[in-house]
């Protein structure tokens, strides 16, 4: 019990500060008034807390969840980052681009990094 509470807690807070830098570098790249690391932080441990809590109640209402979900953290984009719905919008956008671009770029550099430590394991590297 205790140590699913301590890996759900540190699952949080890696979480926010990994995610929390995508969300922060697309508010600063619009221009969000409001937009520092913390608030990306803050937005994103929000935003899991609250659905998390939510959706303990509501997940079986399946697509329409989907969609509570998605305004929980747009509203919280908006409050956090002092920006209107379409910049909202525009940021959680951004933020899921930057994030995928980040990982290919690092799943690119992660299999560079294997493929020379495995050329001279496996003959005809």
């Amino acid at each position: 019990m205790i140590a699913d509470l301590v890996g759900a807690l540190i699952h949080l807070i890696v979480l926010g500060i990994i995610v929390g830098i995508f969300v922060w570098l697309a508010g600063k790249a619009l221009g969000a008034p409001k937009a520092t690391y913390w608030h990306g932080i803050l937005i994103v441990v929000s935003a899991i807390i609250i659905t998390d809590i939510l959706g303990f109640f509501l997940a079986g209402l399946g697509w329409v969840w989907t969609i509570i979900e998605i305004i929980i953290i747009l509203l919280l984009i908006k409050h956090f980052f002092g920006v209107g719905w379409i910049k909202a919008i525009v940021i959680a956008i951004l933020a899921a681009v930057i994030a995928f671009i980040i990982t290919i770029v690092l799943a690119a550099i992660g299999l560079a990094f294997a493929a020379a430590a495995l050329k001279g394991l496996i003959p005809g590297l």
